[in-house]
């Protein structure tokens, strides 16, 4: 069974604020301007591949899936190939189908097997304020075709349990390529995206159970 990965702190990091204002010039320009263009990247679909590591596992455990994220915040998650678990969130119930065989549950937005993804996905608390006064950002690499961007937790507490955050973006374009998250014990979550395709007629029906 492919389980959600959590990564509780992430989650903290986000919704902790620390006493400085935020410093949004901090922010690197190629950033900022990748993240105005998300303002109208509209309804897409994404594939991704997954991978996961930790001091206990002996090999990286793989798995591909795919999202639907709408502008207006709702979304759908699927993990596996067929999908083994689906998580959908329709701007007012997250539903979350953990396996093949288990049922629907409807779950709390803040609830730690989904906290994650409702962030990533609904595009809650990934505004410039709220990242500047979390992070402190800075590139780390800087090619033609893409951008690698260092989050590095600014409460001293996260820093215990998040080591950062890497995002790999298009410099000049709206394309997340990668995202890798860095944990305090060495454990690592990895995921490469591919192009989004846009998503036509009426997507109603992949916000519904099923």
């Amino acid at each position: 069974m492919i389980r959600l990965p959590t990564v509780p702190a992430i989650m903290l990091c986000l919704t902790l604020s620390v006493q400085a204002a935020p410093d949004v010039s901090s922010i690197p320009p190629v950033f900022r301007d990748w993240m105005v263009a998300q303002r109208d990247i509209g309804n897409i679909k994404v594939a991704f591949e997954q991978t996961r590591t930790t001091p206990a596992l002996k090999d990286p455990v793989h798995a591909r899936g795919r999202f639907w994220r709408m502008a207006d915040g709702r979304f759908r998650l699927e993990l596996g190939s067929p999908a083994t678990m689906i998580l959908v969130f329709d701007k007012e119930t997250v539903r979350l189908k953990e396996s093949a065989d288990a049922p629907w549950q409807t779950l709390k937005p803040d609830d730690s097997r989904v906290r994650m993804w409702m962030k990533f996905l609904s595009g809650r608390e990934m505004d410039p304020e709220s990242l500047t006064q979390n992070f402190a950002l800075r590139v780390t690499q800087q090619e033609k075709t893409f951008v690698t961007v260092a989050m590095i937790p600014r409460p001293l507490l996260i820093k215990k349990y998040l080591r950062q955050l890497d995002m790999q973006i298009e410099p000049g374009g709206r394309r997340l390529l990668g995202f890798r998250v860095v944990q305090g014990d060495g454990s690592t979550l990895l995921l490469n995206f591919g192009p989004p395709e846009k998503v036509t007629g009426d997507p109603s029906s992949l916000f519904q159970p099923q």
